[in-house]
């Protein structure tokens, strides 16, 4: 599965639909998938397809990844998430990316989260 969408399917609030390589957000039922780029544009690695209920295929928005990442983040956080379920899944992120990502540093108290302060 792509990386993001691998990532998102770890948090607690997404739920994975692995055949059709999508990821539903269980409070909105908002759809992610990978972007499919078509002539010379082609989407970055970091692109993600998102269409609503009710909303055609053809009309998803595209929308970049990163953001989505540190927005469900931070969500996850205020659901009530543990550390370590946050860690497993950048664990899961850097290992799909290859490496490290900008996520890669681990979330260490229940007050830290992505754009927060954490502990050192």
């Amino acid at each position: 599965m792509y990386p993001l969408l691998e990532f998102l399917a770890t948090l607690p609030q997404f739920h994975a639909a692995r055949p059709a390589r999508e990821v539903l957000h269980i409070g909105t039922g908002c759809v992610f998938s990978m972007a499919n780029g078509v002539g010379p544009q082609l989407p970055s690695e970091t692109t993600l397809k998102a269409r609503w209920p009710g909303q055609l295929e053809s009309e998803c928005h595209e929308i970049d990844g990163l953001d989505a990442v540190n927005f469900y983040m931070r969500e996850a956080r205020t659901l009530g998430a543990e550390p370590a379920s946050i860690n497993r899944a950048i664990a899961t992120l850097d290992h799909a990316m290859g490496g490290e990502t900008a996520f890669s540093a681990p979330v260490r108290s229940a007050e830290a989260y992505i754009g927060g302060p954490r502990d050192k």
